[in-house]
């Protein structure tokens, strides 16, 4: 066998190694998640697939999430963190989302000092339902994508009419 076989032989079996659904910033180590159709290099890159669930959400007002308490609640404990130990905070935080709506940074300093007693997060929501009653859902879900919460829009898509299995 000459070494250009070879090589041809090689070059096939890493193409059939590579899943079908893979995009072309897939890296052949990376682990395909086929729940999200994703990779870890895309899902960097381009934040997580969309749900199918939040196209139903895109109209629906902002506001609803205040009436939604289970929902609240879960994306409360999500995005409204403890800071860590040396005071460092997390990424994609309610403080991250409320730069994302053009809020101050001193709101959201002031926000995060009346905890424990009151949430950033709905202290937020309500401030943008305020200023901004036709703020929607789809574009609180589009900022969460943009910080890379796949969680927190997991949590999002239960208001849906189905469950999103985007994880």
């Amino acid at each position: 066998m000459g070494p250009l076989r070879r090589l041809l032989t090689a070059a096939l079996l890493l193409a059939q190694a590579a899943p079908q659904e893979a995009s072309q910033h897939c890296g052949r180590l990376e682990y395909w998640n086929p729940d999200n159709r994703c990779c870890s290099s895309c899902l960097q890159r381009f934040g997580p697939p969309p749900c199918p669930e939040l196209p139903s959400l895109a109209s629906q007002p902002l506001s609803r999430l205040l009436d939604e308490l289970e929902v609240l609640e879960e994306l409360i404990v999500l995005l409204d963190p403890e800071p860590g130990p040396g005071g460092g905070m997390a990424r994609g935080t309610t403080r991250h989302l409320a730069a994302r709506y053009g809020v101050p940074a001193a709101w959201s300093t002031f926000a995060y000092s009346l905890r424990p007693s009151r949430s950033p997060l709905r202290a937020l929501i309500e401030m943008v339902v305020a200023r901004e009653p036709s703020a929607s859902l789809g574009q609180f879900g589009t900022h969460l994508a943009q910080l890379g919460r796949a969680d927190a829009l997991q949590v999002l898509s239960k208001l849906g009419p189905g469950a999103c299995s985007a994880s």
